[in-house]
């Protein structure tokens, strides 16, 4: 069974968008030690902690986490590889491994699979909880220029990471609602047509517009505080779609 713990909300904050799906942004496999603590030791970010190897696989691809735990046990070496794997398909993911103190050469193995980290368990946990957010900060830190884009009041869209957070809580999109997202940022303000979105996102300029209705919106369930009234992703009559910035 899997522990999530979310960060703690904001009392001023707006309530919780309706359609939202969140992810967790760091996704830990332990049964004990200090690396089963880090659901209740950290509250600045979302992280699911689970015992089971086969859950933990399932999440690791569901959830694309943008930051990985291991403690051994439970993780097997197929588990390790296969986070190794998934470290080299994408860079923006770190990985930690959390052994038992005399379990050295598996910490220089880890290391040297592509592991950003490799920790003895008696790590006390607020060292480890602290040591991943500094890793956590220094991986989002290095994101190529532009990379990152900033609309309403808690969005952003990291086209590095491939993901949408809400005051830091990745939101699940589909690969077309990612792509209408990245062209409406590009340009906030400007008004694009069905045709035109069609030819950008889904290569094929003589598409269908209901396909970007849909799309559309499916974006406004995540990012508006009120779908049916939206305020950012707005209709421009006769044209097409706008994304504001900032909500009117």
């Amino acid at each position: 069974m899997a522990m999530t713990t979310r960060p703690r909300p904001d009392a001023n904050a707006a309530p919780p968008v309706a359609g939202e799906t969140s992810r967790a942004a760091w996704l830990v496999l332990a049964a004990d030690g200090p690396a089963a603590m880090l659901a209740g030791a950290v509250r600045s970010v979302t992280v699911s902690v689970v015992a089971d190897p086969a859950r933990f696989r399932d999440l690791l691809v569901s959830q694309r986490p943008r930051l990985v735990v291991c403690s051994r046990p439970p993780a097997s070496l197929g588990d390790l590889a296969a986070v190794a794997n998934l470290r080299r398909r994408r860079p923006s993911l770190r990985a930690v491994l959390v052994t038992p103190p005399d379990a050295v050469d598996a910490r220089l193995e880890a290391l040297a699979r592509g592991f950003d980290d490799a920790l003895a368990s008696s790590v006390p946990p607020n060292e480890l909880a602290g040591r991943l957010a500094l890793l956590d900060s220094r991986a989002r830190d290095r994101r190529p220029a532009g990379s990152l884009r900033r609309f309403g009041d808690e969005f952003e869209l990291d086209l590095a990471a491939h993901e949408l957070r809400r005051r830091g809580e990745v939101l699940h999109l589909r690969p077309k609602e990612f792509g209408l997202l990245a062209l409406l940022t590009s340009h906030p303000g400007r008004a694009y047509t069905r045709a035109e979105i069609l030819d950008r996102v889904w290569g094929r300029p003589g598409g269908a517009g209901r396909t970007v209705d849909v799309h559309v919106r499916w974006l406004r369930s995540k990012i508006e505080t009120h779908p049916e009234r939206p305020e950012m992703l707005v209709t421009v009559r006769g044209i097409g779609y706008r994304l504001d910035r900032t909500p009117r």
